[in-house]
């Protein structure tokens, strides 16, 4: 009769090293090494020695590497599983948190623990089932599908739902014909034959890895050196100068598959002569895989589940283009204030399985803000193309509802030609490192009002918001590295129910000089110091509209009642302030400034005029010139050159501001200009209401010397008659040297599609608009 104490239907697992040794000759041996990054591969004899997956950003930490049972992959447990080709370019390197990935005797299949459960995915990443649950480690599996763990110190094996106990034990390798477990009991290996119970101990080490042809067993001796024993016992040999912590050895079975084999229930999404992109889904997920049809060899490039909690997303269109492959993902999430429908292209690199992460950067976000009662609707990239360089250029479309207005650019800042920043009326962040080129990129800060960069490793922004109790907030955001994205900046310094910030200006990285509504200044001379590196002062009764640091020594502000509040020691509190009429009383005073130098500022005036002095800190010292135009704002890089901009594309340019005189012209068409930053006198980049980013290398030069480009869709406000929505559409490219907008288009929603028929030939992009040809050239990729 059997004993109900050996039978275990077992209810879940734990974790630690284990193995199995499928059949066929015997290959390398694959070590997570004592010391060093990567996967060490070396053969039995210490020989073809040499480390994969070294890059810790791509690969992490590897642990416990396995191979599948067809030798040609390895899978491992690093934060996150990985699935990895021999020469350690990706398989799946997406595959999320677990522990303990082994292959079962399927190399389409991995188990891996998870959540107090063994679960099996393909190598898709989409889950196919959970196997068991319960407490339980180091499950490994055999060439006969059977199934090897550990629980409460003993090793456990038969069905994977009907599991007999070994003995004491842990670490269990199969052997390759699955009738033996090679395991590790009080110090010593052992080898148990499964059907006689018989037990066969061998040496002192841990982390057995039976080789694939059956005659010897790898393990880590003393001192963590890998060696090789005999499996009938014999004398043991070191492999090299080899130090492990576990080990496992791969079959030879077959070569890689000459061409590609799209995964079962799979369809193709995107084909060439040089590769193909596939799509695979089940009820939990879906993921898109690429091949290269030289090598055969299949990469996860993207996959998904439908998981809600974790947001949404799928690919909606796909091309392939010589090595690469680019995929237009739309990503879903939710958040407090609405949903947030993200889509934005992805270049892979089809030889590695690599995100590219110099390419592909089109994008267009929409968020259904439910606070503020904005919605946005059909945002979409509706096909991309990418060349054999890895140049990609997608078309995009999205649609807006009546009434929502555009954005427009709050603020701009450019501390040299290499960059510039701007800012948005949706509080999202715009920077190029090439601003006159066209190439921008986006960052969502949320509320972010206006930035300031001393230079191109600070910048400092201002919020206005509101907080979860509905109080008004202000955060000072900081960056030492402004092209790197949200995760770049951090938060500092909050204000709450003082006022609202409206400015800041940097003179340098060891000061920075925020205003509020309130007559507060907020000053730092540690910008990155965080919250306690910040103090506010009041220094006005009113609310301060303006402010404009030429150095560390002078700072100068502006009130709505003709006040000019000056500082030589800016941080010095309260006290360090004091307060002059800029005009005669009763007048109202600059509203915003620009001093390029502590014997200089301009300021711009209530009533379309120009207001200077050469002598901010004295009384009634402003002089007042009317230009032809209303001007919104201004900067003066140097004390020979001021820049103002306005309404209807108005430009009035000075090159002695203080004798007041101007000329003016007309750049971007007739768009309101509401922002102006000038780093030298041979940059200017100035910031429309309808999306545009206007420059120039030449401001002196007149309208033609004036470049626009929309750096982001345009909500058509007062484009569509009626109040009906309206749709944006944009040919965007990118070529490694940053995002480039080719075209963009705005009609009624009902309308059919502007921009069609997008091409890509070598770095040459064509595409019609309203049926006409027109095309671009663009830079070289990164191969």
């Amino acid at each position: 009769m059997r004993c109900a104490a050996c039978a275990l239907v077992l209810a879940a697992i734990v974790a630690a090293p284990a193995s199995a040794a499928f059949p066929g000759r015997d290959g390398l041996l694959a070590v997570q090494p004592v010391t060093g990054a990567g996967v060490l591969l070396v053969n039995a004899h210490g020989g073809s020695e040499h480390r994969i997956c070294t890059n810790r950003s791509q690969c992490g930490s590897p642990k416990d590497p396995r191979w599948s049972p067809d030798g040609l992959a390895l899978a491992f447990n690093a934060s996150t599983v990985h699935l990895i080709y021999p020469d350690g370019s990706c398989l799946d390197c997406q595959m999320g948190g677990a522990s303990t990935p082994a292959f079962t005797a399927n190399p389409t299949l991995v188990t891996f623990e998870s959540g107090g459960a063994l679960v099996e995915d393909g190598i898709d990443g989409l889950p196919k089932a959970t196997i068991v649950k319960g407490q339980f480690s180091d499950a490994v599996w055999s060439v006969r599908g059977e199934l090897a763990v550990v629980r409460g110190g003993s090793v456990w094996a038969g069905s994977p739902h009907r599991l007999h106990r070994i003995g004491t034990g842990s670490a269990p390798s199969w052997s390759p014909g699955g009738l033996q477990l090679a395991l590790v009991r009080k110090g010593w290996l052992v080898v148990v034959g499964l059907r006689r119970r018989s037990v066969r101990r061998l040496v002192r080490g841990t982390a057995p890895a039976w080789s694939p042809n059956g005659t010897s067993i790898a393990f880590i001796g003393a001192g963590h050196r890998l060696s090789v024993v005999p499996a009938f016992g014999g004398s043991v040999h070191r492999v090299g100068s080899v130090r492990g912590v576990s080990v496992d050895w791969q079959p030879v079975t077959k070569k890689a598959p000459a061409g590609c084999l799209a995964p079962a229930g799979s369809k193709v999404i995107a084909s060439s002569a040089s590769a193909v992109v596939t799509s695979v889904s089940n009820s939990v997920g879906s993921a898109y895989i690429g091949c290269l049809r030289a090598d055969g060899r299949e990469r996860v490039l993207r996959s998904f589940t439908n998981s809600p909690e974790f947001g949404t997303g799928s690919v909606s269109a796909a091309a392939v283009g010589g090595n690469y492959a680019a995929l237009a993902v739309s990503a879903l999430e939710s958040d407090l204030d609405g949903v947030n429908d993200n889509h934005f292209v992805e270049v892979f690199d089809l030889r590695t399985g690599e995100y590219a992460r110099n390419l592909g950067g089109e994008a267009v976000y929409c968020s259904s803000n439910e606070l503020l009662g904005e919605n946005c609707s059909n945002s979409d990239i509706n096909r991309v193309v990418v060349g054999a360089d890895g140049v990609s250029a997608a078309h995009i479309a999205f649609t807006y509802p009546p009434g929502l207005n555009a954005f427009g650019f709050y603020s701009v800042s450019c501390p040299s030609a290499s960059l510039c920043v701007a800012v948005d009326g949706n509080g999202h962040l715009f920077t190029s490192t090439n601003p006159t080129g066209g190439a921008w990129m986006e960052t969502n800060l949320p509320d972010l009002l206006a930035v300031s960069c001393p230079s191109a490793s600070l910048c400092v922004g201002v919020t206005q918001g509101i907080s979860a109790l509905g109080e008004p907030t202000s955060v000072i955001y900081t960056s030492t590295d402004p092209t790197g994205g949200a995760g770049a900046w951090t938060a500092g310094y909050t204000e709450q129910d003082d006022g609202d910030m409206s400015s800041v200006d940097c003179p340098s990285v060891s000061l920075c000089v925020a205003i509020d509504d309130s007559g507060n200044v907020v000053t730092s001379t540690d910008p990155t110091g965080g919250a306690a590196a910040w103090t506010a002062a009041n220094v006005d009764g009113s609310a301060l509209a303006g402010i404009s640091c030429p150095s560390v020594s002078l700072c100068v502000a502006t009130d709505g009642d003709g006040h000019v509040i000056t500082s030589t020691n800016p941080s010095g509190g309260a006290g360090a302030w004091q307060t002059v009429n800029a005009v005669a009383a009763g007048t109202v005073g600059p509203k915003k400034l620009s001093c390029p130098s502590t014997t200089l500022c301009v300021g711009l005036g209530p009533n379309l005029e120009v207001l200077t002095s050469t002598n901010p800190t004295a009384a009634d010292s402003w002089t007042s010139t009317t230009p032809s135009v209303a001007v919104n704002a201004i900067d003066c890089p140097t004390t020979s050159l001021c820049v103002a901009v306005g309404d209807l594309g108005a430009l009035d340019v000075s090159t002695d501001p203080a004798s007041g005189e101007w000329t003016s012209s007309q750049i971007d068409g007739e768009d309101d200009l509401w922002s102006i930053s000038c780093a030298s006198s041979s940059l200017c980049v100035a910031g429309d209401g309808d999306n545009d980013l206007v420059s120039t290398s030449n401001p002196i030069g007149g309208s033609a010397a004036w470049s626009s480009v929309m750096v982001e869709g345009n909500a058509c406000a007062g484009a569509v008659p009626g109040g009906t929505s309206c749709t944006t559409e944009q040919i965007i490219a990118d070529d490694g040297t940053g995002l480039h907008t080719l075209d963009t288009t705005n009609e009624p929603a009902t309308d059919p599609p502007m921009l069609t028929g997008l091409t890509l030939s070598g770095d040459t992009v064509t595409w019609d608009l309203a049926g006409t040809p027109e095309s671009a050239v663009l830079h070289s990729g990164v191969p």
